[in-house]
Parts: C-alpha cells; structure tokens; sequence
C-alpha cells in the first residue's frame, strides 16, 4: 500500500464514500489532504482537506471498515502507540445524501492530562475537471470563509453566479484558527460531532438519515437473495456486493435513481455506460434500467451544434454540471461524442417493452428519432454502416473503447475518415429488430417488416465486408477507406451479444476469443498478444475489462455456447473473489492468470465501476444450474 504521491495530483491508492450526488474520496485511510482527495458534490470539490490530528499528530488507524458504501466505521488511538493506548478515538464517517456526518468519540484511559483535537479544513469549489488536469480552468477562485455559531461557512460565487456554500457545524464549539478547528479536551469521555453541508444557491442544510439509509441497503440485498441464490456463498458475496455497489453508484434525478458509471470521477449521465447497466440488469432491476430510458430520451439530441456534436435523435455521451462546462468551457453540456448510444437506446426500449409494454408508446418519438439518427447522420457516407468521425478537439474514437491510441490498422496507424467498428454495427441490428417487436406490440404490424428486412442486409452486407477468413473472426472495424481492420481484438466476442453474427459462425468466433492470444485465464484482452499495440498494462490495447468479457459470456449464452459462457463467468467470479473488496475493478492487466495469484491491477480503474457492478446480476443464472469449482485457492 503506498500514501498520496505528493508529486502527483492522483491517488495512488483510492478510497471512497458515496451517497446520491456527494462522495469523499480520500487516501488509503479515507483522509482528504493533499491531491485530487476531497468531498465532491458531482463535478465540484467543495473541500479540499479534511484532516483530523491529536495533539499535533495523525491517530494510528487500528481498524477502519465499511459498514456500508457510505458509512465507515474506524477504531483509531495515539500516534505510536506501542504496547498501551492512552487515547482511543471510535468514530463513524457517514456520506449522507445531503450531508457529511462525522461522529468521534474520544477516551482517555492512560494519564489525566487534556488533549487537544484538531479538524483542518480547507474548501477550494474546484471543478472536478480542473482535479483532473483539465486545461483552461479558472484562474483563481476567491473563497471566503466565516464564522458563525456552531460552526463556519465557506462561500464561493462561480464565474456564472451561482454561489457555492460549505456550511460546517460542529458540536461541542470549537476554536476556528483561520485553517482548523481545534477541541481542548478535559473529560475521560468526549464526544465530538462535525456536519458539512454541500450547498448551491438558496439551499438550506438537510440532515440524513443514516439508519433508513442501512435498511434501505438490507432490504435491497434480501430482495436479491429472495431472487437469486448461488450455490456457493463466495459466489453469492460477490453477487450480494454488487447490488451494493449499483445502490451507492445511483444518484438522483427527475427520472429516477440514475447509475453513475463509476466512482469517483463519473457521477454523471453517461449514455452508453448506463444502458449497457441498464441491459445487464433489467430483469433483477428493472426500475433502474427504466430510469436510463426515461432519462436519456428526456436529453436526446434535437438540433446541430459542431461544438458538442450534437444531432437530431442522437443520444448523449456525458453530461456534466460543474463550473467549466457552464460556462463553455468544456462541450459537456451534454456532449454526444459517441456512435453506440444510439442504436442501444432503440435496443435497451425494445428489451424493456417485453416486460412493460406501455414503454414503447411512452418514448415512441424518442426511439423513432433513434432510427431516423441511424440512417442520417449516424451513416454520414450511406453504406448502410454507422460510423463516426474522429473528434479532434475531443474523443477521437467515439466507441468504448474511447481512448485515442485504441482503433488502429493492422501497421499500427491510427484510424481516420468515418470509421466503423463492429460491436456498433451489432447494436444497430439489435436497435432494427427491436424496433420491429415494438411495432407489433403498439398494434402496427405491417410496420415490422420494413425493420426485420433492414436488420438481414444489415447482417449479410456486415458479415461480407467484417469476415476474417484466416483467423476464423471477424476484424476489429472498417478505416475511412472501407479497407478492414484486421487487428485481433475482444470487439467481435462482444459483438454474440447483439446477434448478428450469423449462428454458423458463432462458434468460431469463440473458440478464437478464449485462445490464448485473447485469453488471459480471467478474461478476454482487449488486444491480441501478437498485435503491433499490445501491452498488458494498457487502457485498451492488451488489457481485461470485465463488461466487455461478460458481453462475450451473454452472447454465447445466446447462441447456446453454454460450456463457454460458464468458463468465462467462472473466472469473472474468482476474480471478483480474488479482489481484497470482493468486486470486479474496471480493467485489470491483461498478464496470464498465475495459480493462486490475483488479477495485477490496473493502477486507475474505477472502483466501483457501474458496467462491472452489473455482471453478477447479468451472468448470476449461469452459476445457477450447479457449482462451478473455483480455480486455484483465491475464493
């Protein structure tokens, strides 16, 4: 374990608090001092240290355990304590929705002198972006603090005028330095409350409750075992773990309860990410998936606008409210820079219909622009393919795999022109056959056809154009030039999910992805092990997401590859089990799995990651039929 790098902004090792909007995110011990640590309420850091010292000193932590995603519990005494406590400090740290919540109670067994408890306190209202090196940020920020009974308050008024407030109460009083606020404590038992207040405009504080919140917690986690129950307790923990995880990831909005994609820097609307949650779990979770609907149609695209790249009927990328993005600094307002999301709007309302029928005519305008975007704009050069441009001012592959260096040709030079990438052109065909169950179930029939017609071209012209004869797969996309690229990657395994891959076909398609140019033995790499970008502790060139796997575990599923599917849930459990958390991280590298040795790590994944929070949910049935002995001895 190592302590923030004080050369660095990032964490090297991360933890975090969360409820609704408001999460801490500290340092191994959850402490916020230094770095991109500090308590955020969505995209601004409100507090930038939160820092507790007795008598001049840090307490040496002795136990510190998440009751909850939002409540630690910690047990912490003297610096150095060696052989005999004299000072025991117990407290809980409690995210509420509206509120931090800090309750120390402090005892002296050893010695009857006072003590003096200090709490450093410093609020900067940086926009996360800014945390995270964005450029072009604010060039300085006035913040004023002052005092008032029972506490103090920091104010800041953004650059667009609303005004941002850290309201701290604090119970018995303390004396406030200018930096901390200090306690002399004379009595053997002393007990110290501290509240913080995340406020904007004319908010007054809201305290939480922490109790409800636990059983709200407990009653989730009974719902699921009522629904789902794994033959193997470590299996079910997991399981258990992420309902968890998708509770504490959701926060609230006019919709409903709305699942970030993950902690600490992506409480925000992402359209893909959400409704790749939302697939996974419609049918454990269905009011979760029927927000991401509800939701990402109330901010469908409606106009044309170069900046934020947005489009009639388009489906949005990221959504973002902190201080930079109002006031233009940053297009994600929101910024639609993505070529899936669209197709999987139409496909994520076609599966929900099945079991809520009055969906499809709630959002009909809403998925029936979807369609219009893929025949339009989603195809800019009307080759029945939808593509996207490269982005130069922002993502440049607007696919999951996001990142600049991701999609390349087979030499290694990046993409360019309008690019098609092939799990897009799966989900395209799944949004066309969706749409065709839709009319059918809104009572217009002949409708249908038009769209189940449409899906088989789709199918026949993407097989002719995305086959890879020699490799028995199919390639990673096609470049502006329509010349494929023949890169051997994770894509086409995902892409069994969405069912265009023709059924002869689909077995093939496996048996390359769980080779061992691909396979890892915990998952499937995102890049083959011989290819020219290939490096194992990479964002998406040789790496393991674990979503991207559990795609290609529901897409054999699917094509009743069942020995294949329960192989890849398997080593998703164990790796799940294998983590010190007992959840899947966002990506791991892609090294060989090694008996009794855990997945590396990969040093910035998300955790939790709401995609990965989905797969116990999505793949739990798998497990169901019988045990599945864990490999090695890590469950």
């Amino acid at each position: 374990m190592t302590m923030l790098d004080s050369e660095s902004p990032t964490l090297t090792t991360r933890t975090v608090l969360k409820e609704n909007d408001l999460y801490l995110v500290g340092n191994r011990h959850y402490k916020v001092a230094q770095g991109e640590s500090g308590l955020y309420r969505r995209d601004t850091r409100f507090l930038s240290r939160y820092e507790w010292r007795l008598d001049g000193q840090r307490p040496q932590h002795l136990l510190q355990h998440e009751r909850y995603p939002f409540w630690l519990h910690e047990q912490s005494s003297n610096a150095n304590v060696g052989y005999t406590m004299k000072v025991g400090i117990n407290r809980d740290l409690q995210l509420l929705a509206t509120e931090l919540r800090d309750t120390l109670c402090v005892t002296r067994y050893v010695g009857d002198g006072p003590h003096v408890l200090t709490l450093a306190l410093k609020a900067d209202f940086v926009d996360m972006f800014e945390v995270r090196g964005w450029p072009g940020g604010v060039a300085e920020r006035t913040v004023q603090v002052e005092e008032r009974p029972g506490g103090l308050e920091f104010r800041y008024t953004a650059q667009d005028g609303l005004e941002l407030r850290a309201a701290v109460e604090v119970s018995p009083p303390a004396r406030w330095d200018g930096e901390q606020l200090s306690w002399t404590l004379t009595e053997a038992v002393t007990e110290i409350r501290v509240s913080v207040f995340p406020l904007q405009a004319d908010e007054s504080p809201t305290r939480g409750d922490p109790h409800a919140l636990a059983g709200e917690y407990d009653a989730l986690r009974g719902r699921v075992r009522g629904d789902l129950t794994l033959p193997d307790p470590y299996d079910q923990s997991v399981l258990e773990r992420s309902v968890a995880d998708l509770r504490s990831l959701s926060f609230a909005t006019a919709q409903g309860a709305f699942p970030a994609a993950g902690l600490p820097w992506y409480v925000a609307p992402f359209g893909r990410d959400s409704m790749i949650i939302a697939l996974m779990v419609k049918d454990h979770l269905p009011e979760l998936a029927l927000t991401v609907a509800r939701f990402l149609a109330a901010h469908q695209g409606r106009t044309h606008d170069p900046r934020t790249l947005e489009q009639p009927g388009k489906i949005l990328h990221e959504m973002r409210n902190g201080e930079l993005t109002r006031i233009g600094r940053t297009p994600h307002r929101p910024y639609y820079a993505t070529a899936d999301a669209t197709p999987l709007f139409v496909w994520l309302i076609g599966e929900l219909s099945a079991a809520h029928p009055g969906l499809a005519s709630e959002l009909r305008p809403n998925w029936e622009a979807a369609l219009q975007w893929c025949l339009t704009d989603g195809d800019p050069d009307g080759d029945g393919f939808i593509e996207y441009t490269p982005d130069p001012g922002g993502i440049t592959n607007a696919v999951w795999k996001d990142s600049g260096d991701s999609t390349f040709t087979q030499e290694g030079v990046d993409v360019s022109g309008h690019v098609a990438v092939i799990e897009v052109q799966g989900y395209a065909y799944a949004a066309y056959l969706a749409a065709a169950r839709m009319y059918r179930l809104l009572g217009e029939p002949e409708r249908a056809p038009e769209w189940e017609e449409r899906a088989a071209r789709l199918r026949e012209q993407f097989h002719a154009a995305f086959w890879w004869p020699e490799r028995g797969y199919y390639v990673h996309g096609l470049n502006g030039d329509k010349r494929p690229l023949r890169v051997l990657v994770s894509n086409p395994a995902h892409t069994l999910w969405t069912g265009i891959i023709p059924p002869e076909y689909a077995a093939q398609v496996a048996r390359t992805a769980l080779d061992s140019e691909l396979w890892n033995g915990w998952g499937i790499r995102t890049l083959g092990t011989r290819e020219v970008r290939y490096n194992p502790v990479s964002y998406h060139n040789g790496s393991v997401w674990p979503h991207d796997t559990a795609a290609a575990a529901l897409g054999m599923l699917r094509y009743g590859l069942t020995s294949e599917a329960r192989q890849i849930t398997r080593a998703l459990f164990d790796a799940a089990r294998a983590a010190h958390d007992g959840r899947l991280s966002e990506l791991f590298a892609g090294f060989p799995r090694e008996q009794d040795t855990p997945p590396v790590p990969y040093p910035a994944a998300c955790h939790p990651q709401g995609w990965d929070a989905a797969i116990p949910l999505a793949l739990a049935h798998a497990l169901e039929q019988g045990t599945l002995t864990p490999a090695g001895s890590l469950g």
